[in-house]
């Protein structure tokens, strides 16, 4: 999750005062196909999903039928393997970071997953034994082209914004155009701390995303949002303009909306962890 990117889901979706201090204020079955299904089959039912949301009617094939036909499912709901086979052991992934300070963030963001799937996908690594490192990174070679990044099975947050006092104010001044201070009433302090946590929680639980197999998505409201994507051979289509989703911005909130849930338990079918 870029600054770039933060920067626009925060245009979007937040109200800002004038001036600071600021006040923060009967289930359906879908069926199930047995045998491999025709790409004639599989395009008619994901063309009968929301946008890049696999509902459960695409999630009923059989293991064939995702192997067979994985591009187009990639294509369709921005989705690829990126993480090595050696990352998920039976569907999970050990998790360690050496820092005492991102241990909590990083509790909180493998609990989010893990709460959303229902399962234990993210469980805590030692020193000896893992498959994902979290740690702090440079955030690119000017300090700031990246808050949080995930390559084959490494986890870094920018260790300069992390500890900036001012990085999240800077943001919000970028977004409101107006001058921003400090908070210094207890109220706007506690909404601050509340901000500032929420963002590094959802910035490693996107990262977490990632290692799941999920791609970027234009809505607001997904712990995947990003401002712009390009089509590509796993990518939908380019879009340069946010959308909205829900009306939330995930990036504060550290919610997963239903594309991010279902297009995980999506990948999990293709076989990425």
């Amino acid at each position: 999750m870029t600054k770039k990117h933060l920067l626009a889901g925060l245009l979007a979706s937040l109200t800002i005062a004038a001036a600071l201090p600021i006040t923060f204020g009967a289930a359906f079955q879908s069926p199930a196909y047995a045998k491999t299904a025709t790409k004639a089959t599989v395009i008619s039912q994901i063309k009968k999903t929301p946008d890049l949301n696999p509902t459960s009617s695409v999630r009923a094939f059989s293991k064939t039928t995702y192997q067979q036909y994985k591009a187009t499912f990639n294509k369709d709901y921005n989705v690829d393997k990126m993480s090595p086979s050696s990352v998920f052991n039976h569907h999970q992934a050990l998790v360690y970071t050496a820092s005492p300070t991102l241990r909590k963030y990083l509790a909180v963001s493998m609990k989010t997953w893990n709460h959303a799937l229902g399962r234990t996908v993210f469980k805590t690594g030692t020193s000896n034994n893992y498959t994902i490192r979290v740690g702090f990174g440079t955030g690119g070679k000017d300090h700031s082209l990246w808050d949080g990044l995930y390559k084959t099975n490494k986890l870094w947050v920018n260790k300069s914004h992390f500890n900036s006092d001012s990085y999240i104010l800077t943001v919000l001044q970028a977004v409101s155009g107006k001058k921003v201070t400090k908070p210094k009433t207890a109220a706007d302090k506690a909404a601050y701390v509340k901000y500032y946590r929420g963002f590094w929680e959802a910035t490693i639980t996107h990262e977490l995303g990632h290692s799941l197999g999920l791609d970027h998505t234009p809505y607001l409201d997904d712990i995947m949002y990003a401002q712009s994507g390009d089509s590509s051979s796993s990518i939908k289509y380019t879009w340069t303009t946010s959308k909205k989703g829900n009306g939330s911005f995930a990036g504060f909130t550290n919610k997963l909306s239903s594309r991010d849930i279902n297009r995980a338990k999506l990948t999990k079918l293709l076989g990425y962890w």
